[in-house]
């Protein structure tokens, strides 16, 4: 099973994010804000298969993190949940608007240590294309 990390902005959206995931099978850890990220045990940030940043802050609160998941784990996909079609967040993975997971799972480009549980997760209507780096 994959585990997803999530970083939420509005805790709504991260409930009703955890149990989609959660339902289609992902195990989730989540957290409200940049600040509980920053202070989430190096252990279980080391665990997940990918990194999902939702879309309900400011821009720069979310490039910050962003920033600083490529740079302490390179190896780790983090896909950027935008607020519109202009947003950009260059060292993302994935950046995209929708919040359904069979979206933007397809195109994240996931480490060879990821690919296998990654692939294997998916549901039986996606093929989860990803490339070899």
């Amino acid at each position: 099973m994959a585990n997803i990390l999530q970083v939420a902005y509005n805790h709504g959206l991260l409930i009703t994010r955890a149990r989609m995931l959660e339902s289609r099978g992902y195990r989730v850890t989540s957290v409200l804000g940049n600040e509980k990220a920053f202070g989430l045990d190096a252990a279980v940030i080391a665990a997940a298969d990918l990194i999902v940043i939702g879309f309900s802050a400011p821009y720069p609160v979310r490039a910050a993190m962003i920033h600083w998941f490529k740079q302490q784990y390179p190896n780790i996909p983090v896909v950027a949940l935008r607020f519109h079609s202009a947003e950009s967040f260059p060292e993302a993975d994935r950046g995209n608007v929708s919040d359904d997971p069979d979206v933007w799972l397809v195109a994240v480009r996931a480490p060879s240590k990821n690919q296998h549980k990654l692939h294997k997760l998916t549901t039986n209507h996606l093929q989860l294309i990803i490339d070899t780096l």
